[in-house]
C-alpha cells in the first residue's frame, strides 16, 4: 500500500505543477506582447450555454495551436490516471481495514475535482479557480500525512526514541496552518490577476498594509468583468491582495523556518527534515522576489508553486516525526 501512495503522492506533483502552468499561462504569464497580454481571458462565457460537438472541436484546435500544447493532453491523462490509483487505494484501504477515511475523502475530492473540471475552460469565476487550487493541494496534503504519519512507529526507532522538538507541537500546526492559508492567498492573487500589481519592494509603491479592497478579492461568487477585447477589469483589490500574499509570506516564512530549525536542532531523522524545510522557505522567498524583480517569467511563477507544495510536505512530515 505505501508503494500505491508514493506513486499516487507523486502524480499529485506532477498535476498540481501541470495545473499552475496551465492557469498561469492561460492567465497571460510568460506570454509574447508581456505584460499588456496579462489578464487577456476573452469574453465572458454565456450562462447555461450548451457545448456542442462543433464547439468542442473548435476549443480542442484551438488548443492544439498554443504554444506548448502538451501541457493539457499530458494534465488530463495525469488527472486519469491518478483517478484509477485513487480509485485503488480506496478499494485497498478498505480491503486492509487501514486508512480508510483519508482514502475515501481523497475519492471524494477527486470526484469533486473531475466535475469542477468540466468548467474550468475559463478563468472568469474566481471560485473555479480556488476549487481547483485548494482541491489539488488538499489531496497532497492528505496523501502526505497518509504516508508520513506512522513515521517512527514501525521503523528501527521507536516513539520514545524519537527526538521531540524544543518548542510546543502546537507551533508546527500553527505553521501548517498558516502555510495552508498563504496558499490559498497566492491562489487569490492568481485569481484576482494580481501578481504585477506590486511591482516595488519590499513595499507596494509605498503601502504596506491592504486596504479594505481585499474583500472584494475574496468575493468568489461574482464573475470577473471584462472589457470589450475580453481583459479582465480590476482595481484597488488587487493591489489589496497582492500586499496581503506578501505579508503572509514573511510571516509564513519565518514560522515555517523556526519549525524546521527547532527541528534541525533536535537531531535524529528531525536534523535532515528541518534543514530541507529551511532551505524550502529560503528557496521560496527567494523566487518570489525574484519573480517580481524579473518581470515575473513563467518558470519563477511555477516554481514559487511546486515549491508552496514541496514545504506543505515538509512540514507535514516534521509533524509526524513531532507526535
Amino acid at each position: 500500500m505505501k508503494a500505491l501512495v508514493w506513486t499516487s503522492l507523486l502524480f499529485v506533483i506532477v498535476l498540481v505543477s501541470l495545473s499552475a502552468y496551465l492557469r498561469l499561462a492561460h492567465s497571460g504569464i510568460g506570454c509574447l506582447d508581456w505584460p499588456a497580454c496579462y489578464g487577456h481571458i476573452g469574453e465572458a462565457p454565456a450562462v447555461s450555454q450548451p457545448v456542442s460537438r462543433e464547439n468542442a472541436y473548435q476549443r480542442i484546435v484551438a488548443e492544439a495551436s498554443q504554444p506548448l500544447a502538451w501541457a493539457t493532453p499530458l494534465h488530463r491523462l495525469v488527472a486519469s490516471v491518478l483517478g484509477l490509483l485513487v480509485v485503488f487505494l480506496v478499494a485497498l484501504a478498505l480491503k486492509q481495514k487501514k486508512d480508510r477515511l483519508i482514502s475515501l475523502l481523497l475519492l471524494f475530492v477527486t470526484v469533486f475535482l473531475a466535475v469542477l473540471g468540466v468548467k474550468s475552460g475559463s478563468l472568469h469565476n474566481p471560485a473555479v479557480v480556488m476549487g481547483n487550487l485548494s482541491g489539488g493541494f488538499l489531496m497532497l496534503g492528505l496523501l502526505g500525512w497518509m504516508l508520513f504519519k506512522d513515521t517512527g512507529q514501525h521503523g528501527d526507532v521507536s516513539r520514545e526514541q524519537q527526538p521531540k522538538l524544543l518548542l510546543p507541537g502546537k507551533l508546527v500546526g500553527l505553521a501548517v496552518i498558516l502555510l495552508v492559508l498563504q496558499i490559498l492567498l497566492g491562489g487569490l492573487t492568481s485569481a484576482n490577476f494580481a501578481a504585477t500589481s506590486c511591482q516595488s519592494l519590499p513595499d507596494c509603491h509605498g503601502s504596506w498594509l491592504p486596504g479594505a479592497g481585499i474583500l472584494k478579492a475574496m468575493d468568489l461568487s461574482r464573475d470577473l468583468e471584462v472589457t470589450s477585447m475580453g481583459q479582465a477589469i480590476g482595481g484597488q483589490e488587487r493591489i489589496d491582495i497582492h500586499i496581503a500574499h506578501r505579508l503572509g509570506a514573511v510571516i509564513t516564512g519565518l514560522a515555517a523556518f523556526a519549525v524546521g530549525f527547532f527541528a534541525w536542532r533536535a537531531g535524529g531523522r528531525m536534523h535532515f527534515a528541518g534543514g530541507t524545510v529551511m532551505l524550502l522557505v529560503l528557496t521560496e522567498f527567494s523566487i518570489g522576489v525574484a519573480a517580481i524583480a524579473s518581470d515575473l517569467p513563467i518558470s519563477l511563477a511555477v516554481a514559487h508553486n511546486w515549491l508552496a507544495g514541496l514545504l506543505l510536505l515538509g512540514l507535514l512530515k516534521i509533524a509526524s516525526l513531532n507526535r
